[in-house]
């Protein structure tokens, strides 16, 4: 199972033409050291479905000329189960995928069963080209039971105006494989034949990023960024189906999912940050749009408060979030209908909003190093769950999820 490597590469990307933003604003240390930072994340949804328990590690090493070397190493252990795409029926039934056969209860969701184990690791190198320029370079590997990937990244930054606006660009490369336990299954083929292809897939992403941020006062700055992604190849989630149903809305089979094997994208990122006198507020919004006809929107606000000299603070963290359908999905599909070329089931492909609410509070510790806890609660809501036929009549066909997401952190 693929795990979180859009957003991954996205971070790492980002990260990397962000490092000349930080340059620019004189916060590598004047010394040579090793800063270390360590997070235990735990991510939880409801009903018993996906777990993640991850450990990440980050080391900095920060030279006398802006030089930095970070190197990053996370391992993630996930459990639970994952909808299939398949709809829930008012009779028990038996859904097959390369998961394995699942008995489903009357009226309960579909869901494939899974563990997975990650390892990932990432080193960058930033260094000056100049007094106002930086380069940095990167790499990005990691390895899952059934997926793998390779990334590199590099980014490029000016500063301008005594340091107070700062250009970046960079650009992101990754090869990954998709190679299921039971081998690639058969787009649009009935998953209960259990027909594969190939053992292995393959699939390249091109990532871009331009940005700019300015300083616009000792208290205040606002950031913007444009990006662009290309993914190319295998795009299928080797473990999604779809439910075709007769008139009365009654499972007659269960058909892989096909998407295209192209993917473009354009994101608009804009942040603005206040400082008032140690309490720190961030506003950010992102758009998103892709040639699958995806659109969303995030909106996000964090206020730092801070409680006193002692370097305890308290940060509230609000996020909005509203996403269109791609064009290819579908809830099921009707089988007097013709099987279309692209058509998916993935309730991440649906339209949906979603709300994240959490907080975060910090701590000086003994020896000068930094504690912090983070708490969120995110709920998914998506707006297309029920049907009009009459064997469907009172089922939930795709009832969103919430998760419980906690972690702890050490700066030392």
């Amino acid at each position: 199972m693929q795990l979180k490597t859009g957003i991954q590469r996205g971070v790492t990307l980002a990260v990397t033409a962000l490092l000349g933003v930080q340059a620019g604003q004189n916060v590598l240390a004047e010394e040579k050291q090793w800063d270390f930072d360590s997070v235990l994340f735990t991510y939880m949804e409801g009903d018993s479905r996906v777990s993640d328990v991850s450990l990440r590690l980050e080391a900095v090493r920060s030279g006398e000329t802006e030089e930095q070397l970070t190197l990053g190493l996370s391992v993630d252990a996930l459990s639970g189960a994952s909808p299939s795409g398949a709809i829930p029926t008012h009779t028990p039934q038996t859904v097959t995928t390369p998961s394995g056969n699942t008995n489903v209860y009357a009226a309960e969701l579909p869901l494939n069963s899974f563990t997975d184990r990650r390892i990932a690791g990432q080193a960058a190198y930033l260094f000056p080209l100049g007094d106002q320029n930086r380069l940095s370079t990167g790499f990005t590997l990691s390895q899952e039971d059934d997926y793998r990937h390779a990334g590199v990244n590099a980014s490029f930054s000016q500063d301008f105006f005594d340091r107070n606006t700062t250009i970046s660009a960079g650009f992101g490369l990754s090869a990954d494989s998709i190679d299921p336990v039971d081998g690639i299954p058969l787009a649009l083929s009935n998953s209960d034949l259990g027909s594969t292809t190939t053992s292995a897939e393959n699939k390249n992403v091109t990532d871009l990023l331009f940005g700019v941020t300015q300083i616009l006062s000792p208290r205040s700055l606002v950031q913007l960024n444009y990006g662009y992604s290309s993914a190319t190849g295998y795009l299928n989630d080797p473990y999604k189906i779809i439910s075709q149903v007769n008139s009365n809305g009654v499972v007659q089979s269960n058909l892989y999912e096909n998407r295209p094997d192209s993917r473009a994208g354009h994101n608009l990122y804009g942040a603005i940050k206040f400082d008032n006198q140690g309490d720190v507020t961030t506003f950010s919004y992102r758009y998103h749009s892709d040639d699958w006809d995806i659109s969303s929107s995030t909106f996000d606000l964090r206020h730092r408060l801070s409680l006193g000299e002692n370097g305890h603070y308290i940060e509230p963290h609000l996020r909005f979030y509203n996403q269109s359908a791609a064009d290819f999905y579908r809830l099921q599909l009707p089988d007097s209908e013709a099987v279309p070329t692209h058509i998916s089931a993935d309730y991440r492909l649906a339209k949906f909003s979603a709300i994240t609410l959490g907080f975060r509070y910090g701590i000086k510790g003994p020896w000068g190093n930094d504690w912090r806890i983070n708490l969120e609660y995110y709920q998914q809501n998506p707006s297309d769950n029920t049907s009009d036929y009459v064997d469907q009549a009172g089922l939930d066909l795709n009832p969103g999820v919430s998760a419980l997401i906690f972690s702890i952190g050490a700066r030392f």
